[in-house]
């Protein structure tokens, strides 16, 4: 099936529901599961956006060097060492 029929589907299940428990029930369950669309400058300023792109070229100059998840989470538990 594909996801144009798998939507139709979901949508005649959605409209044959009458129960209003469901119907709140389905409703907490795309609340939680489905993240509502964010637009893309609601949470990041311009000067947030220029101190990544500069920490990205700092990066591809060699002058500034990016850690795995591995070692950064070896550092935040305290042993501050990294994997040469």
């Amino acid at each position: 099936m594909d996801i144009a029929a798998t939507k139709l589907e979901l949508i005649e299940r959605l409209m044959s529901i009458m129960d209003e428990k469901t119907l709140r029930k389905l409703v907490g369950y795309f609340k939680r599961e489905i993240p509502a669309e964010v637009e893309e400058d609601d949470n990041i300023t311009d000067e947030e956006y220029a101190e990544f792109d500069e920490a990205i070229a700092k990066h591809e100059r060699g002058e500034a060097k990016f850690h795995s998840m591995e070692e950064s989470m070896r550092l935040i538990r305290g042993s501050g060492k990294t994997k040469s």
